[in-house]
């Protein structure tokens, strides 16, 4: 393999980024070398480390590794190491943070178990990174389908992210008798509807509690399952107040919230937590855009080029509220 020199982004500090030039490594036993075709931006992820300041993690010291905080890409194999079968020079694929270095840059190495083939045909490529985004909603509802949640249940789905319009796919795809959407951006709101949401609830932007959140839940009234993604504590408190017959934490508030747990005890709430999303999701994700069920080109607001300037902006975006998603096109 020629040896390449690898472009790669480097946060130096909060709000400091620049993009750096490594030498590529050839892979090691069982793993893949793969050019890398886009990386997608974790807005969390990205945002914890343009803002700095984070107790651990992202965020929490600088310089960050090359490459960080990038954890969803998609590449074409262009070198195989040893022991390595199932794969051929060519095959695109997807990955997530798992068996690797970080992912926001032009080459990478990963362990052939922690990727999973596409095959696009004439879909855009470059909008398959956010797959990991859809293994990890895919990941969280798995355990409340396994206990038959959904059938001909009706489903609220807090906060319309990027995790939120994934868990949207993902719902359409099982018996729900109804999906309702709930955000404060209406745009959002009408994007859902387009990718198959049932029913609407434009929220007031801030619900710090109390009456607030009681007179919220009022209005999505008789939901058997409650999915939250906002990652926010009036997400939460929400969740709680629908007095649902399951609770799925889809996202996580970083910051402590009081909530009463009479409104669980008394609606025999299952609450699931289901953390991390493991090489077994991508690759169940994998199979269901192959198969054309799911369209991750649908959550990407915009492209942009490999440079700080163009990566630092769509970070303002996100910061903004103004992406769902933004890839980094590599290729």
């Amino acid at each position: 393999m020629e040896n390449k020199s690898v472009k790669a982004i480097q946060f130096l500090g909060p709000g400091r980024v620049r993009l750096v030039e490594n030498e590529r490594a050839e892979p090691g036993i069982g793993e893949l070398g793969i050019e890398l075709i886009a990386s997608s931006l974790c807005n969390r992820s990205e945002l914890t480390s343009f803002r700095g300041g984070a107790e651990h993690g992202y965020g929490s010291s600088y310089p960050m590794m090359t490459g960080e905080p990038g954890h969803e890409a998609v590449g074409k194999i262009v070198s195989i190491g040893e022991d390595v079968h199932g794969f051929k020079i060519g095959d695109i694929v997807v990955m997530s943070g798992h068996g690797g270095p970080p992912a926001h840059q032009s080459y990478l190495t990963r362990k052939a178990e922690a990727v999973a083939t596409i095959i696009p045909g004439d879909r855009n490529i470059a909008a398959a990174s956010t797959l990991e985004m859809f293994a990890c909603a895919y990941h969280c509802l798995l355990p409340a389908m396994h206990q038959n949640a959904f059938e001909n249940s009706r489903v609220a789905i807090i906060g319309l992210g990027a995790i939120g319009f994934c868990a949207l796919q993902v719902l359409r795809l099982l018996p729900a008798r109804q999906i309702c959407a709930v955000d404060i951006c209406q745009k959002k709101l009408d994007l859902a509807v387009k990718s198959g949401a049932d029913e609407v609830k434009l929220l007031a932007p801030s619900i710090d509690g109390g009456d607030a959140v009681n007179s919220s839940a009022e209005d999505i009234r008789d939901c058997d399952v409650a999915v939250e993604c906002s990652g926010t504590a009036s997400g939460m408190l929400l969740a709680s107040a629908l007095n649902a017959r399951h609770i799925v934490n889809a996202s996580y508030c970083p910051s402590a919230f009081n909530v009463n747990q009479g409104l669980w005890f008394r609606a025999n709430t299952t609450i699931y937590n289901p953390g991390i999303m493991t090489n077994k999701d991508l690759r169940a994700v994998a199979n269901l855009y192959n198969r054309g069920l799911v369209n991750p080109e649908a959550l990407v607001s915009i492209e942009i080029n490999p440079s700080s300037e163009e990566y630092l902006a769509a970070i303002l975006e996100i910061q903004r509220n103004n992406v769902l998603k933004a890839i980094i096109k590599w290729k």
